[in-house]
This record gives C-alpha cells, structure tokens and sequence, in this order.
C-alpha cells in the first residue's frame, strides 16, 4: 500500500511539473506593440565642390504582399509582424529611417516644402518583413523526449501513458529547437526634379538570416525586429543611397558644366 501511494504521490508530482511547464507557453500569446528601433550611422556622403541638393521626401506607398500584411504561419514557417503589431505604420517606420539615413550621410538636405526642393523623392516599400523557419522533425524529437521522461517517471502502465502524454506535449511546447530566422526589406525609390519628371528609379533589397535554437511558443518579436530587420533596412539604403550619390553628382557634374560655358 506504501508503495502505491508513493508511485502515486510521484505521479501526481511529475503530472502537476508538466503543468508547470505548460503554463509559461499557454500565456504566450500577449505582448507589447512592436518598435523599430534603428540604429544611428553616421557615413559621409557629402558632394565635394557642388551645392549641396534639396529634396522633399513624398509618399511612401504600401506595396508588400497580403502575407507580410497580415501575418501568416504558427509553428514550422512564420511571417510577421502584422500590421497590427506595430506601433506605427510601416510606411511611416520606413519614412523615418530613410530620413534618417538621409540627414546623416549629408548627401543631401531635407526641406519640409515641395516647393522649397530641387527633387522630389518617393519611395514604393515593396517588402518589410521577418521569417521564422522549424523543421517539422524537431517536434518529433522534444516530443519523444519529454513521453521517454514522462514513461520513466509514471507509475502503472496507466499513470505512465497519461504522463507520457503530457510531458510530450510539454517537450514539443519548451524545449528549444533550431530555427532559421530571415529578415528582409526591399524598397524602389523614384526622385523626380522640381517639375514631376523622373530622373532616377531604383530598388534595392536588404536580407539579413541567421540561425538559434527558440522555443516553439516563444515569440521574441522584438528582439528578432531590433537584430534583423533594422540591419536588412540598413543593408537596403546603403544600396539606394549610394547609387543616388552617383545620380547626384552626374547630375551637379553636368549643371557645372553648362553653368561654364
């Protein structure tokens, strides 16, 4: 009878730690809005000998598939943020940095009027997004880790299905597994002069991956947001800045050279 009520007592302890476990990855779902926080970097860029040009930041136009949008995916492929899940809008995140990717390269200066600027700049955001990638044979493997713990500390053959099941679903929820994490911005910008025609077009895509174990019901949004998509951003304007360099000084070579004549 001692033994019964100690295999039992056991039981019931392991069962209520496999609760225990469960708990954390049951509260998962909630959080804070996500913010972009993008680092500072100062490049000189500045055009030596000209006039430094004026330009008017226009629109930034939503152009990303409804997937990024939305949101899509639980557990082997997740795309996120979804629009809701940040604290602004994408089009204003992607607005501020390219101003502040602008003003710190000294390439160019900023006016708050249309009318006040040589050149109009607008900017198409195509892709603004991050990825989380799983295997599904790593689920297999916490799953049969955490039934193998659950058979070996259950009782009778009941007790140890039932516990079995339990720290299973406990292992696939818990355990870390590794997970490829990929973000991505692709943007085209357009710059126009003072009278609406185009001048230069030009997109350029951003890509940042990399790998860790993550649990499955862990979602470090933030985290991810603040590694990988900052750095994919970075990677995106420092194609398109650079390229718009060449455009402007082409562009203030020529005017100096009509102004000679």
């Amino acid at each position: 009878m001692r033994h019964i009520l100690k295999s039992r007592g056991r039981g019931r302890l392991a069962m209520a730690c496999a609760m225990l476990l469960l708990l954390p990855a049951l509260s998962a779902c909630g959080g804070k809005r996500i913010t972009f926080i993008y680092p500072d970097e100062t490049v000189d860029m500045a055009l030596v000998g000209s006039r430094t040009p004026t330009i008017y930041i226009d629109k930034v136009t939503d152009m990303r598939p409804p997937a990024q949008r939305e949101g899509e995916g639980h557990f082997f492929k997740i795309t996120f943020p979804k629009d809701p899940s940040w604290e602004a809008p994408a089009t204003q995140i992607y607005a501020e940095a390219l101003t502040q990717d602008l003003e710190q390269t000294g390439l160019v200066e900023l006016v708050p009027l249309a009318a006040q600027a040589d050149y109009l700049l607008s900017a198409d955001l195509l892709s603004f997004t991050c990825q989380l990638q799983r295997s599904p044979t790593s689920y297999l493997m916490t799953g049969l880790i955490g039934g193998a713990l659950g058979v070996a500390l259950g009782g009778d053959g009941s007790e140890k299905a039932k516990l079995g099941a339990a720290l299973a679903v406990a292992g696939i929820l818990t355990i870390p597994v590794p997970t490829n994490h990929r973000a991505e911005a692709e943007v085209r910008l357009t710059l126009r002069d003072n009278r609406g025609e185009i001048v230069w077009q030009k997109a350029c895509l951003g890509e940042v991956t990399d790998r860790s174990s993550i649990t499955p019901t862990a979602r470090p949004d933030q985290e991810l947001v603040n590694k990988d998509l900052t750095r994919a951003v970075k990677r995106a304007n420092a194609c398109l800045v650079g390229q718009l360099r060449q455009v402007m000084g082409e562009r203030a070579a020529a005017a100096d050279s009509a102004g000679a004549r």
